[in-house]
This record gives C-alpha cells, sequence and structure tokens, in this order.
C-alpha cells in the first residue's frame, strides 16, 4: 500500500494534467506532466533499487535532451533528473496500454523518414520549450548492449535544427557493484528476451547505479548532420561502456543463451 499509493497518486496527476491540455490550457499541462512524470520516475527508480551517481551541472532553461540508449531504465532515470516531454516513434502510439499511457505523459510522437512532419514537429517542440519544459529523445533510435555508443541518426535531429533548438548531450552507463554479472545483460535491454523475464533478472543482482554525465552547455548546430556528429562525439566521450562478461544464469523462456557473445 505504501508503494501503491505514490504510484497511483502520480497517475491521477498525469490524467489531470493531459485533460488540462485538452481545454487549452497547454502550460499548465505541460509543467504539470512534466514534474509528475519525475515524480513516478523517482518513485519507481527506488522501488527498483536503482541510484543515480551525476556529474555535471545543466545548464539553464529548458532543452532537448540527447542520449545514448540501453535500457527502458533510461527512460525512468532521466525523467528523474530532467522533467521533459519524450520523443517516440509514431507506431508506438497504437500499441495496446502502452500507447495510451505514453500518449497521456505528453509523448511527441514523430513519423521518421517523412520531412512533411517536420514543421509540425518544430511548433510542438517550440511550444514545449517556451512553456520551460525540455524533450528528451534517442538519437541512436535503439537500445545497444553498451559497447559503445552508435551513430546518432541525423534524420531525428532535423527538427531540432529547423528551430535552432539548444541540444544537451547526456550520457548514460550503468553498475552493478554487487554483482558478478555484467550489467550489459542484467540492465541493458537490447536483446530478444521478453521484458518481464528481464525485469526480474535486473531485480535479482541487488543495486543498480546509473551513472549519468553531462556538460555545461548546450550544442547548436546549422546542419543535422553536423548536429549529430557533435552530439555523438560528446556523449562517447562521456560515456563509460558496460562490462559484457559474465554472463547471468538463464531464466525460463530465456533466449540469453542464443544471443551470446558475438
Amino acid at each position: 500500500m505504501f508503494i501503491a499509493l505514490p504510484i497511483l497518486s502520480a497517475t491521477f496527476l498525469m490524467f489531470g494534467a493531459w485533460s488540462l491540455r485538452r481545454v487549452g490550457a497547454n502550460r499548465v499541462g505541460l509543467l504539470m506532466a512534466a514534474r509528475v512524470q519525475q515524480l513516478w520516475a523517482k518513485v519507481t527508480l527506488w522501488i527498483l533499487g536503482v541510484s543515480l551517481d551525476t556529474e555535471g551541472t545543466p545548464p539553464k532553461g529548458a532543452f532537448i535532451i540527447a542520449a545514448n540508449h540501453l535500457s527502458y531504465i533510461d527512460v525512468l532515470v532521466l525523467s528523474a533528473l530532467f522533467p521533459s516531454r519524450f520523443i517516440a516513434k509514431s507506431e508506438i502510439a497504437s500499441w495496446p496500454i502502452i500507447g495510451t499511457i505514453v500518449h497521456v505523459s505528453g509523448t511527441l510522437f514523430v513519423k521518421r523518414g517523412d520531412r512533411n512532419d517536420v514543421p509540425r514537429m518544430v511548433e510542438r517542440m517550440k511550444n514545449t520549450l517556451d512553456a520551460g519544459v525540455g524533450i528528451t529523445f534517442f538519437p541512436e533510435g535503439w537500445a545497444s548492449r553498451g559497447l559503445t555508443v552508435k551513430r546518432f541518426h541525423a534524420g531525428l535531429l532535423q527538427s531540432a535544427v529547423a528551430g535552432d533548438f539548444p541540444c544537451l548531450p547526456v550520457a548514460i552507463s550503468y553498475t552493478t557493484p554487487n554483482c558478478e554479472y555484467a550489467p550489459a545483460w542484467t540492465v541493458a535491454w537490447w536483446g530478444a528476451t521478453p521484458i518481464s523475464t528481464h525485469l526480474l533478472r535486473m531485480i535479482r543482482v541487488g543495486p543498480v547505479i546509473a551513472r549519468v554525465r553531462w556538460p555545461a552547455e548546450t550544442v547548436r548546430r546549422s546542419d543535422r548532420k553536423e548536429l549529430a556528429s557533435a552530439l555523438h562525439s560528446q556523449v562517447l566521450k562521456q560515456f563509460i561502456p558496460l562490462g559484457q562478461d559474465p554472463l547471468p544464469p538463464v531464466l525460463p523462456g530465456d533466449p540469453l543463451a542464443s544471443e551470446g557473445l558475438d
């Protein structure tokens, strides 16, 4: 009951923020949704046993957070540190249950590869930043096992360039000091393992430390490829690769054994 109460309260408040945006109180609704999301993330991280190890002082104002991607836990970690709206591919909006949740939370859905969608995204991003709320997304597109930071897709940054929005490169990594098994398999979620199986494995490894690093200044560029390169370079410079070995025990129905280390 003690754990369920703050989560239920946050869910109720999130629907309240969504309702405010629906009746035209967009600025208040966005600020409320971002703060409620931050509270929900902090409570959930505490429940999961994830603590934060941060380095850097974020600049003032609202900006776009561009981070590397390792796991669904990244969303909670960044939400706890930066009250913001997330950008997700438009397909997620149609997913059962999850699509409704992310829609109500204020997620911005982008039509990847559709240049005609850029003006709409620029306007919505500008309204969000003007309200004092940041925007978070993962330019890699997909989560990785944490060997390195994969290439940032320039197409996802077109709206940032078109709107001349400031971007903050953020590096995320994880460690599990009390567990012998590698965080590339216990925390990172990038293969075919079902999320329920992976979550069970992660909880079993004990405390997880999320290490988050960011610079003091944001980045702007007039070309999307140059922006992608600049952001990737800074994230890679601060990124701490995840340990890759040894693998944890295989759970029932877990395809981990077939994923291998190659």
